[in-house]
């Protein structure tokens, strides 16, 4: 991997500190990966974001285990394992391109699903929550795993439905990522994925996240829904056209 000019090395740290404020303030993000992507490759971006995931989500439980809510938890968890396993083989079958078009494809795709649904009254589902917890945690296991990036997103799916508050949304969420950030981070061990550069980046980082989670427990009482579900749908779009096509 070659050196990293001085443009390249201030928007890494704009990104890591913006994209850890939000997972802070709302307990999971996505848009990191992606963005880190355009200046560094996949095979380094995901296993990284993986560790820095470990460590995020452990500073909010560690602020907030109080209000988690075990039983979402274990309803979720052992479906998400099984659903990392699926992701590490796929990863280490999958060179750094396939990974970065296939995230391309899947993040445009749920941009514009995202950008249609905003206004639109939300339907009440009629899947059974068991079931449920099911999908939404294997997706969660594959995709975070494969991408390093999105994980929360099926398991917040999940939880909406379950009607939680606020902070127990949040400390729930952070609960079910660390425990899955655990075990996938093994599992990049196992499988040879944590190279030098990952470890570099790993400790380029984590001062930048630690900011990043100051700002977003600052943040988290104040955040406008609808404005971020828009921006986050168009970044979705933009994201996932550029890694898609280049």
């Amino acid at each position: 991997m070659e050196p990293l000019s001085a443009f390249q090395l201030a928007y890494l740290a704009l990104i890591l500190v913006a994209s850890f404020a939000v997972r802070g303030s709302a307990g999971f993000g996505g848009l990191n990966g992606p963005l880190l992507m355009v200046v560094l490759p996949a095979k380094v971006v995901i296993p990284g974001l993986v560790f820095l995931g470990v460590v995020s989500s452990g500073a909010i439980v560690v602020r907030d285990y109080r209000q988690i809510d075990w039983r979402a938890v274990w309803r979720t968890l052992p479906y998400g394992i099984v659903g990392t396993l699926i992701g590490l083989w796929l990863f280490k079958s999958l060179d750094a391109n396939a990974i970065e078009k296939g995230l391309g494809a899947f993040l445009l795709a749920y941009g514009l699903f995202a950008l249609w649904r905003i206004g639109r009254a939300p339907r009440h589902t009629k899947i059974p929550p068991d079931v449920l917890a099911g999908v939404m945690g294997t997706l969660s296991g594959v995709i975070g795993t494969m991408f390093g990036a999105m994980a929360g997103v099926f398991v917040a799916v999940f939880l909406d439905i379950l009607k939680l508050a606020k902070g127990a949304f949040r400390a729930t969420m952070a609960a079910i990522l660390l425990a899955m950030g655990v075990f996938r981070a093994a599992g990049f061990i196992v499988v040879g994925a944590v190279t030098t550069e990952v470890l570099i980046l790993v400790g380029v980082a984590l001062p930048l996240i630690g900011i990043g989670i100051v700002l977003g427990n600052r943040m988290h009482a104040s955040l406008n829904q609808q404005a971020f579900n828009r921006l986050v749908g168009v970044l979705f779009v933009l994201i996932g056209a550029f890694l898609f096509l280049r």
